[in-house]
């Protein structure tokens, strides 16, 4: 497995660790909510405290045991009332040949699993560290009756036999929306790690 590091602002793109003990993620999350409370310049109050924390062990739980992500980063610009975004990446070993269709099957839904009224938009994404990939932008309508996003970019990176998927999704879509020239300057950002 890669790591990868980013060359993102660190005030607005934190790390979320998806390891360790429960100790060191309490302490993750205490200084998640300071620095929350820094970058929007208010105190937070103790109901966006709780809800935040149980937003993100719920998100590092699922993170870690469910979906098996490599690597979580939390967008910090998202108001504190609201969810927090999280975007996670995810490795897999890949000796074969590149091909359009196979970045594809890695950036876009499972048509399986996906609902007839989903609506998924893919276009070419460049990144500068791994070249040509996929962006892929899914919306469908959620359990509770509401419209959900998801955004997927995935890249081929044949230096370490590799594919590469950057992933989140977000349940407000006006927020996401203002958020997407953000989320496309991190994805461009992120690149093997020099250690490597």
């Amino acid at each position: 497995m890669i790591i990868v590091e980013t060359d993102s602002d660190p005030a607005h793109w934190f790390h979320m660790p998806l390891t360790g003990n429960k100790s060191e993620f309490a302490h993750w999350l205490d200084l998640q909510l300071e620095a929350s409370a820094r970058l929007h310049q208010r105190k937070l109050g103790w109901r966006e405290k709780r809800q935040m924390k149980k937003f993100l062990e719920g998100s590092a739980d699922m993170l870690h045991n469910r979906i098996e992500a490599d690597q979580a980063f939390l967008f910090g610009p998202i108001p504190p009332q609201a969810a927090p975004l999280v975007l996670f990446t995810k490795q897999v070993a890949c000796d074969e040949e590149h091909t359009d269709l196979h970045l594809s099957m890695l950036a876009e839904p499972d048509p399986s699993t996906a609902a007839a009224s989903d609506r998924v938009e893919t276009v070419p994404f460049t990144s500068p560290h791994f070249g040509e990939g996929l962006r892929c932008l899914r919306s469908w309508t959620g359990p509770g009756g509401g419209l959900m996003l998801s955004v997927a970019y995935a890249w081929n990176d044949p230096t370490h036999n590799i594919d590469l998927l950057l992933k989140g999704h977000y349940d407000d879509p006006a927020l996401l929306e203002a958020s997407f020239e953000a989320i496309d300057e991190f994805a461009r950002s992120i690149r093997p790690s020099k250690t490597v």
